[in-house]
This record gives C-alpha cells, sequence and structure tokens, in this order.
C-alpha cells in the first residue's frame, strides 16, 4: 500500500496541536475524511507521542 502524501497528510492533520499520540492523529484524519489507506497507515504507527508533522513522516516512511 502506498505512503500518503505530505501534502495530503498536512491537510489532513492542520488542526493538530503538536505534540499529540497516534489516537489523537487518527481522531483528527478521520474528522478530516481521510481514506481508509490512510488510516490504516495512522494507525499503524508505534503509539507514542509525535512532536510534529515530521516526526509522524518520519515515523510512517520508517514503518512503511
Amino acid at each position: 500500500m502506498t505512503l500518503p502524501e505530505e501534502d495530503r497528510l498536512r491537510t489532513l492533520l492542520s488542526d493538530v496541536d503538536f505534540p499529540c499520540d497516534r489516537a489523537e492523529l487518527l481522531r483528527r484524519a478521520a474528522a478530516q475524511g481521510a481514506d481508509d489507506g490512510t488510516l490504516g497507515h495512522l494507525g499503524g504507527l508505534p503509539d507514542r507521542t509525535y512532536r510534529d508533522l515530521g516526526a509522524v513522516t518520519s515515523a510512517l516512511t520508517e514503518a512503511g
């Protein structure tokens, strides 16, 4: 499955107050209409606190 594009993630997570955890990323992305693939990728992230969008995209790439 293809990783979500960074621009799309930025749009989906634009109202996230970082730092935040995986559950908050999922809630916000779902509220913004994220597709199942994107939610699946976010749900597969390690359950930890992410300091910013860069940390999220790095973790997605590592989990990839």
